[in-house]
């Protein structure tokens, strides 16, 4: 099979993003919504590059109260903060916002993406205008423009 660059480009990044976005998508079209109270803010013990802190985040599903660890620091103790969590598994919740929501998916799919694109600007790996050969013995060739053309 014979693509373009940029063809070979998209398909790469639909590789690459794909199995980080779907998951996160379904757990967000799966949820539901409820408001929560910031019960206190806690500090994470281990290593890293500075203070690490969340918020303890309680709120009731039914009869029941459930508590999580939320991952924004933002919050005083008695805020209200809106999050979704799984009706099967309420300990699966999250504070709805986008650092929430979307930080280990742009995290995990950020450096592979970097790559990428320093490759599809790289003139020197994939001259422009050429095409990409995907077959067996090997598995990606490049044909130059020249070449391509014919």
């Amino acid at each position: 099979m014979q693509l373009s660059k940029s063809a070979f480009f998209f398909l790469l990044f639909l590789l690459i993003t794909l199995p980080f976005l779907l998951p996160n998508l379904l757990w967000i079209v799966q949820s539901q919504k409820a408001t929560g109270k910031v019960e206190g803010i806690g500090s994470a013990s281990g290593i890293s590059l500075g203070r690490d802190t969340y918020a303890l985040v309680s709120f009731s599903t039914g009869k029941d109260t459930v508590y999580f660890q939320g991952k924004d620091d933002d919050y005083q103790q008695g805020d209200i903060v809106p999050l979704r969590y799984q009706p099967r598994n309420p300990e699966d919740a999250r504070i709805a916002t986008f650092h929430s929501l979307w930080g280990n998916t742009i995290a995990y799919i950020g450096a592979p993406l970097l790559f990428l694109t320093i490759f599809f600007f790289a003139k020197d790996l994939i001259p422009h205008r050429s095409k990409i050969l995907i077959g067996k013995k090997p598995f990606f060739k490049v044909i130059p423009p020249a070449k391509a053309a014919r």
